[in-house]
């Protein structure tokens, strides 16, 4: 498994989503690294430029280099397994 990223930001409105990645992740007992955008330009520009998308917004997941998704959209149980995403 790549180092599970999610990026995340201390001053957006997707609090509720980026609390419930964060739920799933933990309630899997997936370890990951939280990468608060807001306090670093290079790190937006990364996050952006690692999901394709030049207005994305937190939070968005990486398992290394490979863009996972949305945090939304983040499947738990077997489906996180599927993706690699388990320890």
């Amino acid at each position: 498994m790549g180092s599970l990223k999610v990026y995340c930001g201390s001053v957006t409105g997707s609090r509720q989503r980026q609390a419930e990645v964060r739920r799933i992740l933990d309630g899997n007992r997936l370890r990951y690294e939280l990468i608060d955008v807001p306090v670093s330009e290079g790190r937006l520009r990364e996050m952006r430029e690692k999901a394709g998308d030049p207005q994305a917004t937190p939070p968005q997941i990486c398992n290394g280099d490979e863009y996972c998704g949305v945090g939304a959209a983040l499947p738990s149980g077997p489906a996180a397994s599927q993706l690699g995403l388990v320890n």
